[in-house]
């Protein structure tokens, strides 16, 4: 039994089947260029958007960051009572008794100037704290105290305490916040500086102790620096005016400064 005829063929070589190929790569690195091409020019017209809106909008947030800021100074120290430029007239201080000695805090200071005799009379100043030993995290705030070292108010500058429990520290919350105007601290052993519930005269909250507990420690300790450094904040240049930033190698920060064990 005789075999049918094959066609008379050979096998396609490697060397033919890379030849056939070679249109079809070409084609796809073209492609792939084009579109790397493409997403570069994309890319560089989305930066230059962003750096553009940036150059327009900066100033405007700026202006916004200081009028928010103007807006928490006079709530806390009574706008009357002075007539400087609260929000440009700072020093920049570092301390652990304002959280953590690598933060660096701000002092804003109310001064009366005198138009006859073109001297000034400090009145208040209001300094920024961190309580580092809050329920979720660090809890920024603003502390005002007078000459006479009463607090003439306190705010929550921000927070990421539990929604309903830990978050009536915020005025917006409650007014729990507003205990500490008037109040003055003694002392470093001022017991009644504390919460209810550690026998002091700030209420907790129900379900939460460690928040209040924190922001009391924290103003507490805010008005034991300023009552203890006065003298030395209102002997340092005015940051704000020289435009530097707020870093701990500036020589404005006052580093450590008659700090205590709370």
């Amino acid at each position: 039994m005789t075999s049918p005829l094959l066609p008379d063929t050979e096998p396609e070589t490697v060397a033919e089947t890379e030849t056939e190929n070679e249109p079809v790569q070409k084609t796809m690195q073209k492609t792939v260029n084009k579109n790397s091409k493409i997403l570069a020019v994309f890319a560089i017209i989305c930066t230059a958007i962003v750096g553009l809106v940036y150059e327009l909008t900066k100033n405007k947030i700026a202006q916004q960051h200081q009028l928010q800021l103007l807006s928490t100074l006079h709530s806390i120290i009574e706008p009357s009572s002075y007539n400087n430029d609260i929000a440009n007239d700072c020093v920049f201080i570092s301390s652990p008794l304002l959280g953590d000695k690598a933060l660096v805090q701000t002092v804003y200071i109310a001064r009366l100037l005198d138009e006859n005799t073109t001297s000034t009379t400090p009145v208040s100043m209001a300094i920024t704290t961190t309580a580092t030993d809050g329920y979720s995290g660090n809890i920024s705030m603003i502390v005002a105290m007078n000459m006479n070292n009463v607090i003439s108010g306190v705010r929550v500058l921000q927070h990421q305490e539990t929604p309903g429990l830990g978050d009536k520290v915020d005025e917006r919350k409650s007014d729990w916040i507003h205990a500490f105007t008037g109040k003055s601290v003694l002392n470093d052993n001022d017991k009644r500086w504390a919460v209810a519930k550690d026998k002091g005269m700030f209420d907790q909250f129900t379900g939460a102790t460690i928040t209040p507990r924190a922001v009391v420690k924290a103003v507490k300790n805010a008005s034991l620096y300023l009552q203890q450094n006065k003298d030395f904040i209102l002997a340092q240049p005015n940051a704000c005016s020289m435009s530097i930033e707020p870093t701990k190698n500036t020589d404005t920060v006052i580093n450590e400064v008659k700090t205590h064990d709370q």
